[in-house]
C-alpha cells in the first residue's frame, strides 16, 4: 500500500533550521549575483551554439535562400505592425532626447546660479 498521504501535515524539522538567513539582505544579494552569473552563462552558451548553427547554415545556399524567403514573407505579412512600432519608437526617442536636453539645461542653470552665489559671497 501507498502511505504517502499519511503525515502530510507533520514536519519533524523545526522552522528555521536549514533555512537561509535573510538578515541584512545577504541572501538577496547572493541570489542576485547567482542569477546574473546564470544569465551570463546561458547567454554565452546560446551565442556560442548560434554561431555554430549559423556557420553551418551559411555553407548551404539553398538554406540561406529559404530563410530569406521566410523572413521576407513574415516581414510583408506584419508590415503594418512593424511600421507602427517603428513610428512609436521614433516618437519615444524624440521625447527622450527633448527631456534629456531640458534636464541638461536645468543642471547648467543651477551650476551657474551656484557659481554666481559663491562669487558674490566671496
Amino acid at each position: 500500500m501507498n502511505n504517502i498521504s499519511e503525515g502530510t501535515g507533520s514536519n519533524s524539522i523545526e522552522p528555521g533550521i536549514g533555512q537561509m538567513s535573510t538578515e541584512g539582505g545577504h541572501s538577496a544579494k547572493g541570489e542576485l549575483i547567482v542569477k546574473g552569473v546564470v544569465t551570463a552563462v546561458a547567454a554565452s552558451t546560446i551565442i556560442h551554439a548560434g554561431k555554430g548553427v549559423m556557420s553551418a547554415l551559411a555553407r548551404h545556399p539553398l538554406v540561406m535562400f529559404t530563410l530569406g524567403i521566410g523572413a521576407g514573407y513574415f516581414a510583408h505579412k506584419h508590415r503594418k505592425k512593424i511600421i507602427s512600432i517603428t513610428s512609436d519608437t521614433v516618437e519615444q526617442s524624440k521625447d527622450f532626447v527633448l527631456r534629456r536636453k531640458e534636464n541638461l539645461k536645468d543642471l547648467l542653470e543651477e551650476a551657474r546660479e551656484d557659481t554666481e552665489e559663491k562669487g558674490v559671497s566671496k
